[in-house]
């Protein structure tokens, strides 16, 4: 989705303001998208959910968005997201994420750089004095809470984890056509395992009150053969 990702810079970029992002053309590529816990309820009524690990082997949760490279079926031609279906919040967050500067732990604010103008009814950044703009404080305090919820899936996922409940799975889509498409890397809980937990195990999920997330998960699953029927 990010091409020429800048890092904001209160100097560098104090007169600049962002063009309006009228649609959602800039993910008509994506195949899957991370989601957070607090998106589960919603999300898992449109998409499968799955879990799966990052570059660094950190856990995370996606919705699957397609099944062949490059082709995200919630999006039209004129960059429309299918009405009535969720948005996950990472896609809603664009032009702007969150990234760790080189060399630093501290994650720090950046943009899509073809969104950068010089033009008059731009969205201001930074007002005259360098400070934020309530614009960028109000993207600031959105990807702020997406991370905060983020770390908190990760958590719950390796919970999941700790009780042995994780599978790795191939994802199988079945199209109009007949056709056959595979995904792996993904991760289910796995139920059979979930129904023989001891009872330590399940009060446990009872008292971190996962079950309802648990839940949500495995009704998501029965999205996934969805898939192969839009066209």
């Amino acid at each position: 989705m990010f091409k020429k990702l800048e890092v904001l810079n209160k100097i560098q970029h104090k007169n600049k303001g962002i063009e309006e992002v009228t649609n959602f053309s800039y993910s008509k590529e994506l195949i899957n998208a991370p989601v957070a816990i607090s998106e589960f309820f919603e999300a898992c009524k449109n998409y499968p959910i799955f879990f799966a690990k990052d570059k660094d082997n950190n856990w995370f949760a996606s919705v699957l968005l397609g099944y062949k490279q490059g082709e995200n079926l919630f999006i039209d031609k004129k960059g429309n997201w299918k009405e009535l279906h969720y948005i996950p919040a990472f896609v809603r967050s664009y032009p702007f994420i969150l990234v760790n500067k080189e060399n630093q732990k501290d994650l720090v604010i950046a943009i899509e750089g073809e969104y950068l103008s010089d033009k008059e009814d731009a969205k201001k950044l930074f007002d005259e004095e360098g400070n934020n703009s309530e614009f960028l404080n109000s993207a600031l305090n959105f990807l702020n809470q997406y991370y905060a919820d983020s770390l908190s899936t990760t958590q719950f996922i390796k919970q999941l984890e700790d009780w042995e409940l994780l599978e790795e799975k191939i994802a199988t889509v079945v199209n109009t056509k007949g056709e056959k498409f595979s995904l792996n890397g993904f991760f289910v809980i796995n139920e059979e395992k979930l129904k023989h937990l001891s009872k330590k195990k399940k009060d446990d999920i009872c008292a971190k009150n996962a079950y309802s997330l648990i839940t949500a998960h495995l009704i998501s699953l029965s999205n996934l053969q969805k898939l192969g029927a839009i066209k």
